[in-house]
């Protein structure tokens, strides 16, 4: 049937423009079963690639071969993440994940050997010469055990994955009991991590909290609790200036009580007994300044320090000057301070965080 077929087309193109049919030729007599169905072994994973219309036979071999190893490390990488689709929350997860699965994958598939090569020659004269394509299929084979040993690897390291978020947890229990909010909320977004990047399934060796879903629910909250905490200050400044300040920091979720006659020293002894982490001091100036047309400029600058409020050292300090204009001297001053102090409050917010980020 397949040469009546041919003979046919060649009578056709004959017909057509006179061109000589082209011819092809098999590496075997007959195309290979696996061509249509790849074959199923207890022990053995087999997968199938082609190329068709190569220039030459090594071109289509790689390609073909190319072609069944991006098959079989698609396969294997929904083989070894089949139980951890969990662990994909956020976009950054999902792409860290999906390339952990795919070096292992390919890392696996260098025990994939060559099982078969079938090829189809096709050649048709061209002027004075013959010109060649070539299509080709590969069978490439990989031990099942191989895939299972991956598994099982995984599933070791996810364990200990847990069980080190675990531990890091109650070290940020001991941290909180111990006063030190900053040091428990480092411990608690680790464990947090921790968690969140094996299956929720996965055991973590704990009594108390067996598997990672418990894990990063008890994480998550105690890192709320402790955020909640951490971000408390006491502030003191001048009333003209508190205000604005309170402002930027109450953006970054810090909690701020103003006082303005209170020492440096009470304030460091009314939070540690409170158990407030910081102790913001500002101290700030104003300069008037001349006309501008029908107003007046003035010039406010502020010295902003973050205070750790157990041991009286600072963490952060922030200098910052602004420039404004007003209809009278006062609304000048005042104008320029609230500029300068959101300025200030904002960039002391962001070095507090970092503080928290770096675990000090």
């Amino acid at each position: 049937m397949r040469s009546s077929l041919a003979a046919l087309t060649a009578i056709a193109l004959c017909a057509c423009g006179g061109e000589k049919p082209a011819v092809k030729t098999s590496s075997a007599p007959k195309p290979p079963a696996w061509l249509v169905k790849v074959p199923l072994s207890s022990d053995m994973l087999y997968f199938s690639g082609a190329k068709e219309g190569s220039s030459s036979l090594e071109e289509g071999k790689a390609s073909a071969i190319e072609s069944a190893r991006s098959q079989a490390a698609q396969y294997i990488g929904v083989e070894i993440s089949a139980e951890h689709r969990d662990v994909m929350s956020t976009e950054e997860a999902e792409n860290k994940a999906q390339e952990t699965v795919k070096s292992r994958a390919n890392a696996m598939l260098r025990s994939a050997e060559l099982a078969d090569v079938y090829y189809e020659r096709i050649s048709r004269e061209v002027g004075s010469g013959t010109v060649d394509r070539y299509d080709v299929w590969v069978l490439l084979k990989l031990p099942r055990a191989e895939v299972e040993r991956e598994r099982q690897r995984q599933a070791q390291e996810a364990q200990q994955t847990a069980a080190a978020g675990v531990a890091r947890y109650r070290e940020g229990r001991e941290q909180e009991r111990q006063g030190n909010l900053i040091g428990a909320l480092v411990r608690y977004r680790d464990a947090l991590s921790k968690a969140k990047s094996v299956a929720g399934s996965t055991p973590t060796g704990d009594r108390e909290i067996a598997t990672a879903t418990a894990l990063s629910q008890k994480a998550q909250d105690a890192a709320n609790g402790a955020q909640a905490k951490a971000r408390k200050a006491i502030v003191i400044a001048p009333d003209w200036v508190a205000g604005s300040v309170t402002q930027a920091l109450a953006k970054q979720g810090f909690a701020a009580q103003t006082q303005s006659g209170t020492s440096e020293t009470a304030a460091l002894e009314q939070a540690k007994a409170q158990g407030t982490p910081w102790v913001i001091v500002v101290h700030a100036t104003t300069v008037p300044g001349g006309r501008v047309f029908a107003q007046v400029a003035a010039t406010a600058a502020l010295d902003v320090r973050a205070l750790d409020a157990q041991s009286g050292a600072v963490v952060a300090s922030v200098q910052k000057q602004a420039k404004s204009v007003g209809r009278t001297p006062e609304a000048a001053q005042q104008a320029a301070a609230n500029e300068a102090g959101l300025g200030a409050g904002n960039d002391l917010a962001a070095a507090l965080v970092a503080k928290e980020n770096a675990g000090l």
